[in-house]
């Protein structure tokens, strides 16, 4: 069929009409398709980038400082085979000649079994079944939390008089023990460095793949929070 020149002008007119229509219609989306769209590109992106992300969640919480020679080694209770093991690394390499380990509560096992070792008595063990000498070392029972052994290891440091101390725990305990005792020690004139044990039961750089990692860095936020909102 044949138009004549006005009938196809109107014809072109007709279809730029429809097409503008067409053409709004197929970008006025609605504010909430905007944003379903924004939050599945987010998790798209989240999901490509999943390993960097988790492993910065964990490296956020371990703040170690450079190794250096103290007066005294201060070793947190909790995983005594870790922490203990990690005392014995440190002796051997020449950090300090007197190792402190805290800790007043019974782990569950041992109390199960009517053995009364405290915390402090167990780590104690494991280091110096690993090389530290017993000589070298004390045992503090007190403190059923972080909290309570930064002030029992503040109160010791003060009696025989430090300089510096080094603090032993978890990699993942780490930042929640600077919150802790960093500031306490500096008014008191002692010079505070962290030191962090390796976990035997997971890897921190791939903490996700294993229930242990999971447990551990869930429950540190958590603590630490709680710690800011707290102290």
């Amino acid at each position: 069929m044949v138009h004549a020149p006005q009938e196809r002008g109107l014809l072109i007119i007709s279809m730029v009409e429809e097409e503008g229509i067409l053409g709004r219609s197929r970008t006025n989306y609605p504010s909430w398709a905007k944003a379903l769209f924004i939050l599945a590109l987010l998790a798209g992106l989240m999901f490509w980038q999943r390993e960097p992300l988790l492993r910065a969640l964990g490296n956020n919480l371990i703040t170690e400082d450079p190794l250096a020679h103290v007066d005294a080694v201060l070793v947190l209770g909790g995983s005594a085979i870790d922490r203990g093991s990690e005392a014995a690394r440190l002796y051997s390499k020449g950090i300090s000649e007197h190792f402190v380990f805290t800790g007043a509560p019974v782990p569950n096992d041992l109390a199960a079994l009517g053995i009364d070792s405290t915390e402090a008595q167990c780590t104690r063990n494991i280091a110096v079944v690993k090389g530290i000498p017993v000589e070298l070392t004390t045992a503090l029972d007190k403190g059923t939390s972080t909290w309570e052994e930064a002030e029992a290891l503040l109160d010791w440091s003060s009696q025989v008089g430090t300089d510096t101390v080094m603090i032993v725990s978890n990699r993942f305990h780490l930042r929640r023990v600077r919150f802790v005792f960093k500031e306490r020690f500096n008014n008191a004139g002692i010079t505070l460095l962290l030191h962090g044990a390796p976990a035997s039961s997971f890897d921190e750089s791939t903490w996700w793949t294993s229930e242990e990692g999971l447990i551990m860095l869930n429950n540190e936020y958590v603590k630490l929070a709680y710690y800011h909102l707290k102290y």
